[in-house]
Protein backbone atom coordinates (compact mmCIF):
# COMPACT_ATOMS: atom_id res chain seq x y z
CA UNK A 1 0.00 0.00 0.00
CA UNK A 2 1.53 3.51 -0.76
CA UNK A 3 1.13 6.20 1.63
CA UNK A 4 1.79 9.32 0.21
CA UNK A 5 4.01 11.53 1.71
CA UNK A 6 4.21 15.09 2.67
CA UNK A 7 6.93 17.47 2.58
CA UNK A 8 7.72 19.37 5.69
CA UNK A 9 6.76 23.16 4.75
CA UNK A 10 9.85 25.03 4.62
CA UNK A 11 10.66 27.78 7.34
CA UNK A 12 10.30 30.75 5.07
CA UNK A 13 6.34 29.79 4.32
CA UNK A 14 5.65 28.70 8.12
CA UNK A 15 3.35 30.87 10.36
CA UNK A 16 5.32 33.33 12.55
CA UNK A 17 4.65 33.26 16.70
CA UNK A 18 4.13 37.02 16.26
CA UNK A 19 1.29 36.63 13.12
CA UNK A 20 -0.49 34.11 15.11
CA UNK A 21 -0.99 36.57 17.94
CA UNK A 22 -2.12 38.87 16.31
CA UNK A 23 -4.89 37.02 14.30
CA UNK A 24 -6.32 35.49 17.73
CA UNK A 25 -6.11 38.94 19.13
CA UNK A 26 -8.39 39.88 16.45
CA UNK A 27 -10.60 37.18 16.52
CA UNK A 28 -11.37 37.93 20.34
CA UNK A 29 -12.00 41.09 19.81
CA UNK A 30 -14.16 40.21 16.43
CA UNK A 31 -15.83 37.45 18.90
CA UNK A 32 -16.61 40.28 22.08
CA UNK A 33 -18.05 43.32 19.51
CA UNK A 34 -20.20 40.26 17.99
CA UNK A 35 -22.00 39.81 21.66
CA UNK A 36 -24.75 41.98 22.52
CA UNK A 37 -26.04 45.04 21.34
CA UNK A 38 -23.95 48.02 20.92
CA UNK A 39 -25.18 50.86 22.43
CA UNK A 40 -23.98 54.78 21.98
CA UNK A 41 -20.75 56.08 22.88
CA UNK A 42 -20.44 57.26 26.14
CA UNK A 43 -20.14 61.09 27.06
CA UNK A 44 -16.74 61.73 29.02
CA UNK A 45 -16.98 63.40 32.70
CA UNK A 46 -16.80 66.96 32.98
CA UNK A 47 -15.02 67.67 36.09
CA UNK A 48 -17.20 70.96 36.96
CA UNK A 49 -19.12 71.43 39.82
CA UNK A 50 -23.21 72.34 39.51
CA UNK A 51 -24.36 75.37 40.45
CA UNK A 52 -24.59 76.82 44.34
CA UNK A 53 -27.79 76.24 46.10
CA UNK A 54 -29.77 78.39 48.34
CA UNK A 55 -27.93 81.53 48.48
CA UNK A 56 -29.11 84.21 50.68
CA UNK A 57 -28.51 86.97 52.62
CA UNK A 58 -29.35 89.38 55.68
CA UNK A 59 -28.24 92.68 56.43
CA UNK A 60 -26.71 93.01 60.20
CA UNK A 61 -25.33 96.27 60.81
CA UNK A 62 -22.75 97.18 57.95
CA UNK A 63 -22.32 93.47 57.07
CA UNK A 64 -24.50 90.94 54.98
CA UNK A 65 -24.36 87.38 56.19
CA UNK A 66 -24.23 84.98 53.07
CA UNK A 67 -24.86 81.58 53.76
CA UNK A 68 -25.34 79.03 50.95
CA UNK A 69 -25.83 74.89 50.41
CA UNK A 70 -22.19 73.45 48.50
CA UNK A 71 -23.04 71.53 45.51
CA UNK A 72 -23.15 68.23 45.92
CA UNK A 73 -22.46 66.98 42.18
CA UNK A 74 -20.61 68.26 39.08
CA UNK A 75 -22.79 69.53 35.90
CA UNK A 76 -22.95 65.94 34.17
CA UNK A 77 -24.54 64.15 37.62
CA UNK A 78 -20.96 62.99 38.30
CA UNK A 79 -19.37 62.78 41.82
CA UNK A 80 -17.95 62.93 43.85
CA UNK A 81 -17.84 66.86 42.94
CA UNK A 82 -14.69 68.52 41.92
CA UNK A 83 -15.04 71.72 44.12
CA UNK A 84 -11.73 73.88 44.54
CA UNK A 85 -13.38 77.45 45.75
CA UNK A 86 -16.30 79.39 45.56
CA UNK A 87 -16.85 83.22 44.77
CA UNK A 88 -19.05 85.43 45.91
CA UNK A 89 -20.02 88.82 44.05
CA UNK A 90 -21.65 91.58 44.79
CA UNK A 91 -23.51 94.72 42.60
CA UNK A 92 -25.86 97.96 43.88
CA UNK A 93 -28.42 98.87 41.88
CA UNK A 94 -32.06 99.02 41.36
CA UNK A 95 -32.32 95.58 39.30
CA UNK A 96 -30.23 92.83 39.03
CA UNK A 97 -28.14 91.53 35.60
CA UNK A 98 -28.50 88.67 34.02
CA UNK A 99 -26.68 86.08 35.86
CA UNK A 100 -24.55 84.47 33.12
CA UNK A 101 -23.38 88.36 32.95
CA UNK A 102 -23.58 89.61 36.74
CA UNK A 103 -19.85 89.43 37.02
CA UNK A 104 -18.76 92.30 34.42
CA UNK A 105 -20.48 94.57 36.45
CA UNK A 106 -20.18 93.24 39.91
CA UNK A 107 -17.50 93.00 42.09
CA UNK A 108 -15.87 90.05 43.83
CA UNK A 109 -16.72 90.45 47.49
CA UNK A 110 -15.72 86.76 48.81
CA UNK A 111 -13.60 83.67 48.17
CA UNK A 112 -13.87 80.92 50.11
CA UNK A 113 -11.58 77.74 49.83
CA UNK A 114 -10.61 74.60 51.45
CA UNK A 115 -9.64 73.94 54.66
CA UNK A 116 -7.11 72.07 56.14
CA UNK A 117 -9.97 69.67 56.84
CA UNK A 118 -10.32 69.71 53.17
CA UNK A 119 -14.19 71.36 53.57
CA UNK A 120 -15.39 75.07 52.06
CA UNK A 121 -17.23 77.20 54.80
CA UNK A 122 -20.99 77.77 53.80
CA UNK A 123 -21.23 81.40 55.47
CA UNK A 124 -19.01 84.58 54.94
CA UNK A 125 -19.77 87.92 54.91
CA UNK A 126 -19.50 91.35 52.91
CA UNK A 127 -18.43 94.15 54.92
CA UNK A 128 -20.22 96.68 53.73
CA UNK A 129 -17.97 100.63 52.61
CA UNK A 130 -19.54 103.79 51.28
CA UNK A 131 -19.19 102.65 47.99
CA UNK A 132 -21.60 100.02 48.11
CA UNK A 133 -24.19 102.45 48.93
CA UNK A 134 -23.94 103.87 45.34
CA UNK A 135 -25.63 102.51 42.12
CA UNK A 136 -23.00 100.53 40.26
CA UNK A 137 -22.22 100.97 36.51
CA UNK A 138 -24.42 99.62 33.94
CA UNK A 139 -24.19 96.60 31.45
CA UNK A 140 -21.81 96.73 28.21
CA UNK A 141 -23.21 95.70 25.28
CA UNK A 142 -22.09 92.35 23.97
CA UNK A 143 -18.91 91.84 22.36
CA UNK A 144 -19.78 91.67 18.89
CA UNK A 145 -23.69 93.26 18.57
CA UNK A 146 -24.42 95.62 16.41
CA UNK A 147 -27.75 96.45 17.15
CA UNK A 148 -28.69 99.58 18.99
CA UNK A 149 -30.78 98.39 22.18
CA UNK A 150 -33.06 100.83 23.97
CA UNK A 151 -31.83 101.92 27.25
CA UNK A 152 -33.71 100.12 29.77
CA UNK A 153 -36.20 101.86 32.04
CA UNK A 154 -35.39 101.77 35.53
CA UNK A 155 -37.92 102.86 38.08
CA UNK A 156 -35.90 105.38 40.19
CA UNK A 157 -38.15 105.23 43.20
CA UNK A 158 -37.43 101.63 43.67
CA UNK A 159 -34.66 101.66 46.84
CA UNK A 160 -31.48 100.50 46.21
CA UNK A 161 -30.57 96.67 46.55
CA UNK A 162 -27.02 94.85 46.62
CA UNK A 163 -27.68 91.90 44.80
CA UNK A 164 -25.48 88.43 44.74
CA UNK A 165 -24.37 85.46 42.91
CA UNK A 166 -21.91 82.66 43.60
CA UNK A 167 -20.15 81.13 41.16
CA UNK A 168 -18.23 77.30 42.26
CA UNK A 169 -14.78 76.45 40.44
CA UNK A 170 -13.76 73.20 40.19
CA UNK A 171 -10.54 72.11 41.47
CA UNK A 172 -8.52 73.41 38.02
CA UNK A 173 -10.11 76.75 38.14
CA UNK A 174 -12.57 75.88 36.05
CA UNK A 175 -16.13 77.57 36.50
CA UNK A 176 -19.33 76.32 37.00
CA UNK A 177 -22.79 77.48 36.28
CA UNK A 178 -24.43 81.04 38.31
CA UNK A 179 -26.31 80.30 41.36
CA UNK A 180 -29.59 82.00 41.71
CA UNK A 181 -29.32 85.89 42.51
CA UNK A 182 -29.91 86.62 46.37
CA UNK A 183 -30.41 90.42 47.51
CA UNK A 184 -31.13 92.60 50.45
CA UNK A 185 -32.92 96.33 50.27
CA UNK A 186 -30.53 98.70 51.54
CA UNK A 187 -32.75 100.07 53.92
CA UNK A 188 -31.54 102.65 57.08
CA UNK A 189 -31.14 100.44 60.35
CA UNK A 190 -32.96 101.09 63.33
CA UNK A 191 -31.52 102.45 66.35
CA UNK A 192 -29.20 100.42 68.66
CA UNK A 193 -31.59 100.08 72.19
CA UNK A 194 -30.38 102.51 74.66
CA UNK A 195 -29.77 102.57 78.44
CA UNK A 196 -28.91 98.55 78.16
CA UNK A 197 -28.60 97.49 82.07
CA UNK A 198 -27.28 93.99 83.41
CA UNK A 199 -27.86 92.69 86.69
CA UNK A 200 -27.46 89.24 88.36
CA UNK A 201 -28.36 86.79 90.57
CA UNK A 202 -27.45 83.06 91.69
CA UNK A 203 -28.98 81.64 88.45
CA UNK A 204 -29.10 84.21 85.65
CA UNK A 205 -27.73 87.64 84.33
CA UNK A 206 -30.64 89.86 83.53
CA UNK A 207 -30.43 92.53 80.94
CA UNK A 208 -32.91 95.17 80.01
CA UNK A 209 -33.33 97.85 77.67
CA UNK A 210 -35.55 100.73 76.19
CA UNK A 211 -37.32 100.50 72.89
CA UNK A 212 -35.33 101.13 69.55
CA UNK A 213 -36.40 104.78 69.26
CA UNK A 214 -37.33 105.51 72.43
CA UNK A 215 -40.48 106.43 73.48
CA UNK A 216 -41.96 107.50 70.13
CA UNK A 217 -40.77 104.00 68.68
CA UNK A 218 -42.37 101.97 70.88
CA UNK A 219 -45.68 104.36 70.12
CA UNK A 220 -45.09 104.35 66.54
CA UNK A 221 -44.34 100.11 66.47
CA UNK A 222 -44.99 99.86 62.66
CA UNK A 223 -43.00 103.17 61.84
CA UNK A 224 -39.92 103.68 64.63
CA UNK A 225 -37.81 106.43 64.41
CA UNK A 226 -34.51 104.91 62.43
CA UNK A 227 -31.06 106.21 62.17
CA UNK A 228 -29.23 106.72 58.77
CA UNK A 229 -26.12 104.09 58.33
CA UNK A 230 -22.75 105.89 59.60
CA UNK A 231 -22.04 105.49 56.22
CA UNK A 232 -24.59 107.96 54.70
CA UNK A 233 -23.50 111.52 54.55
CA UNK A 234 -27.43 112.34 54.27
CA UNK A 235 -30.31 111.48 56.15
CA UNK A 236 -32.41 108.52 54.35
CA UNK A 237 -34.06 109.84 51.28
CA UNK A 238 -38.25 109.27 51.17
CA UNK A 239 -37.37 106.35 48.96
CA UNK A 240 -35.64 104.51 51.24
CA UNK A 241 -37.77 105.41 54.19
CA UNK A 242 -40.39 104.31 51.66
CA UNK A 243 -38.68 100.74 51.81
CA UNK A 244 -38.61 99.96 55.67
CA UNK A 245 -39.29 96.25 56.05
CA UNK A 246 -42.69 95.75 57.56
CA UNK A 247 -43.45 94.06 60.97
CA UNK A 248 -42.11 94.86 64.39
CA UNK A 249 -39.13 95.98 66.06
CA UNK A 250 -37.82 93.10 67.39
CA UNK A 251 -34.65 92.09 69.52
CA UNK A 252 -31.26 89.70 69.62
CA UNK A 253 -28.86 89.68 72.33
CA UNK A 254 -25.29 89.17 72.32
CA UNK A 255 -22.94 87.63 74.45
CA UNK A 256 -19.45 88.78 73.82
CA UNK A 257 -15.32 88.76 74.50
CA UNK A 258 -13.63 92.05 74.72
CA UNK A 259 -12.17 92.22 70.78
CA UNK A 260 -8.42 92.28 70.47
CA UNK A 261 -6.48 95.25 69.17
CA UNK A 262 -5.74 94.10 66.01
CA UNK A 263 -9.71 92.97 65.57
CA UNK A 264 -10.51 95.53 62.64
CA UNK A 265 -7.90 94.09 60.46
CA UNK A 266 -8.99 90.76 61.30
CA UNK A 267 -12.31 91.48 60.14
CA UNK A 268 -10.88 92.70 56.74
CA UNK A 269 -9.23 89.54 55.85
CA UNK A 270 -11.49 86.79 57.44
CA UNK A 271 -14.84 87.34 55.06
CA UNK A 272 -15.03 84.06 55.49
CA UNK A 273 -15.08 83.79 59.07
CA UNK A 274 -18.57 82.48 60.83
CA UNK A 275 -20.35 85.89 61.87
CA UNK A 276 -21.60 85.83 65.98
CA UNK A 277 -24.90 84.55 66.73
CA UNK A 278 -27.30 85.76 69.22
CA UNK A 279 -27.71 83.95 72.47
CA UNK A 280 -31.68 83.59 72.29
CA UNK A 281 -32.61 81.59 69.53
CA UNK A 282 -35.26 83.79 67.63
CA UNK A 283 -35.51 87.49 67.94
CA UNK A 284 -37.01 88.96 70.99
CA UNK A 285 -40.55 90.73 71.47
CA UNK A 286 -40.07 92.03 74.57
CA UNK A 287 -37.16 94.41 76.62
CA UNK A 288 -35.51 91.93 78.71
CA UNK A 289 -33.75 88.58 78.49
CA UNK A 290 -32.16 85.79 81.31
CA UNK A 291 -29.55 84.06 80.52
CA UNK A 292 -29.05 81.15 82.34
CA UNK A 293 -25.54 81.12 83.45
CA UNK A 294 -24.07 80.54 86.77
CA UNK A 295 -22.12 83.33 89.15
CA UNK A 296 -18.57 81.97 88.08
CA UNK A 297 -16.21 85.33 88.39
CA UNK A 298 -15.90 85.20 84.34
CA UNK A 299 -16.12 88.40 82.84
CA UNK A 300 -19.26 88.71 80.53
CA UNK A 301 -20.23 91.47 78.17
CA UNK A 302 -23.33 91.74 76.65
CA UNK A 303 -25.04 93.75 73.76
CA UNK A 304 -28.28 94.29 71.90
CA UNK A 305 -30.07 94.78 68.58
CA UNK A 306 -33.02 95.86 66.98
CA UNK A 307 -34.24 93.79 63.75
CA UNK A 308 -37.05 94.63 61.25
CA UNK A 309 -39.08 92.20 59.49
CA UNK A 310 -39.79 88.70 59.10
CA UNK A 311 -38.51 85.13 58.56
CA UNK A 312 -35.74 85.61 55.86
CA UNK A 313 -36.51 89.41 54.84
CA UNK A 314 -34.95 91.08 57.80
CA UNK A 315 -32.34 93.88 58.60
CA UNK A 316 -30.66 94.63 61.81
CA UNK A 317 -29.18 97.16 63.30
CA UNK A 318 -26.04 97.88 65.08
CA UNK A 319 -25.39 96.69 68.14
CA UNK A 320 -25.73 98.86 71.42
CA UNK A 321 -22.64 99.84 73.47
CA UNK A 322 -21.47 96.52 75.11
CA UNK A 323 -22.04 96.68 79.22
CA UNK A 324 -19.92 94.09 81.46
CA UNK A 325 -20.21 92.35 84.42
CA UNK A 326 -18.01 90.11 86.12
CA UNK A 327 -20.99 87.70 88.46
CA UNK A 328 -19.59 86.55 91.63
CA UNK A 329 -21.34 83.92 93.48
CA UNK A 330 -22.49 85.25 96.90
CA UNK A 331 -26.08 84.07 96.80
CA UNK A 332 -26.00 81.21 99.54
CA UNK A 333 -28.35 78.04 99.06
CA UNK A 334 -32.00 78.62 100.75
CA UNK A 335 -32.63 76.95 104.27
CA UNK A 336 -33.60 73.52 104.15
CA UNK A 337 -37.12 72.22 105.21
CA UNK A 338 -39.25 69.81 106.44
CA UNK A 339 -36.41 68.56 109.09
CA UNK A 340 -38.05 65.68 111.67
CA UNK A 341 -36.03 63.74 113.98
CA UNK A 342 -36.60 60.37 115.63
CA UNK A 343 -35.12 58.86 118.58
CA UNK A 344 -33.96 55.91 118.82
CA UNK A 345 -32.37 53.61 121.15
CA UNK A 346 -28.75 55.21 121.64
CA UNK A 347 -29.21 57.59 118.39
CA UNK A 348 -31.30 60.64 116.89
CA UNK A 349 -31.77 60.30 113.25
CA UNK A 350 -32.81 63.29 110.93
CA UNK A 351 -34.23 63.78 107.75
CA UNK A 352 -35.09 66.75 105.89
CA UNK A 353 -36.12 67.52 102.28
CA UNK A 354 -34.03 68.18 99.30
CA UNK A 355 -32.74 71.02 98.59
CA UNK A 356 -32.80 72.21 94.70
CA UNK A 357 -29.84 74.42 93.52
CA UNK A 358 -27.58 73.64 91.22
CA UNK A 359 -24.52 74.46 92.83
CA UNK A 360 -25.53 72.77 95.27
CA UNK A 361 -22.76 70.48 97.36
CA UNK A 362 -24.34 68.96 100.51
CA UNK A 363 -25.37 70.19 104.28
CA UNK A 364 -24.60 70.59 107.75
CA UNK A 365 -26.03 69.73 110.82
CA UNK A 366 -25.76 71.49 114.03
CA UNK A 367 -26.84 70.59 117.16
CA UNK A 368 -27.53 72.00 121.14
CA UNK A 369 -28.66 70.99 124.76
CA UNK A 370 -31.72 72.45 125.41
CA UNK A 371 -31.36 75.67 127.12
CA UNK A 372 -28.48 76.98 124.78
CA UNK A 373 -28.97 79.15 121.99
CA UNK A 374 -25.90 78.72 120.27
CA UNK A 375 -25.46 75.57 118.22
CA UNK A 376 -22.43 73.69 117.43
CA UNK A 377 -21.56 71.85 113.81
CA UNK A 378 -21.49 68.57 114.74
CA UNK A 379 -20.42 67.09 110.96
CA UNK A 380 -17.20 68.11 110.10
CA UNK A 381 -17.78 67.15 106.35
CA UNK A 382 -20.54 68.08 104.11
CA UNK A 383 -23.43 65.26 104.09
CA UNK A 384 -24.19 64.13 100.91
CA UNK A 385 -27.43 62.93 101.68
CA UNK A 386 -31.05 64.49 102.92
CA UNK A 387 -30.44 62.27 106.20
CA UNK A 388 -28.20 61.72 109.13
CA UNK A 389 -27.63 60.30 112.60
CA UNK A 390 -26.37 61.17 115.61
CA UNK A 391 -24.86 58.26 117.66
CA UNK A 392 -23.19 60.88 120.34
CA UNK A 393 -25.86 61.85 121.97
CA UNK A 394 -26.65 60.64 125.83
CA UNK A 395 -29.90 59.06 127.03
CA UNK A 396 -32.06 61.09 128.58
CA UNK A 397 -30.94 64.84 127.53
CA UNK A 398 -33.04 67.30 125.15
CA UNK A 399 -30.91 67.73 121.92
CA UNK A 400 -31.39 71.17 119.86
CA UNK A 401 -31.03 70.52 115.79
CA UNK A 402 -30.70 72.44 113.04
CA UNK A 403 -29.07 72.20 109.13
CA UNK A 404 -27.72 74.29 106.71
CA UNK A 405 -27.04 73.92 103.17
CA UNK A 406 -24.01 74.08 101.47
CA UNK A 407 -23.01 75.19 97.83
CA UNK A 408 -19.81 74.63 96.07
CA UNK A 409 -17.90 77.66 95.90
CA UNK A 410 -14.58 77.53 95.88
CA UNK A 411 -12.22 78.19 97.90
CA UNK A 412 -14.84 78.98 100.59
CA UNK A 413 -18.64 77.64 99.84
CA UNK A 414 -21.49 79.91 100.77
CA UNK A 415 -23.92 78.35 103.61
CA UNK A 416 -27.28 79.35 104.23
CA UNK A 417 -29.43 80.48 107.36
CA UNK A 418 -30.68 77.59 109.54
CA UNK A 419 -33.36 75.68 108.83
CA UNK A 420 -36.16 75.52 111.54
CA UNK A 421 -34.97 74.00 114.79
CA UNK A 422 -36.22 70.79 115.91
CA UNK A 423 -35.86 69.31 119.71
CA UNK A 424 -36.18 65.73 120.44
CA UNK A 425 -34.97 63.41 123.60
CA UNK A 426 -32.56 61.26 123.48
CA UNK A 427 -33.55 57.59 124.53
Amino acid sequence: MNVARQDPTPNSRRPSALWKLGVGSWVLILALSGCGKKGPPLAPFVDIPAAVGQLSARRVGEEVVLTLALPTKNVDESTPVALGRIDVYAYTGRTAPPATRFPEVARRVATVERTAEGVLPTTMRDLLKADDFLEGPPLPRAAGSTAISPAPIVDQSRALRRYYIAIAFSERGRAGPPSAVADIVLTPLPDAPPDLKVTYNAEAVTLTWEPSGGIIGFLLERAPVLSASPLDDVPPSPEALASLLPGPTRYNVYREIPPPPDAAETKEQNTAAAPPVPVNTAPLDGFSFSDPLASDGQRRCYAVSAVRGRTDRTVEGHRSKPVCVMPVDIFPPAPPTGVSPIAVEGAISLVWEANGERDLQGYFVWRAEEGSETLARITDDVVKETRYTDQTVKPGVRYVYAVTAVDNRSPEPNVSAESERVEVTAR
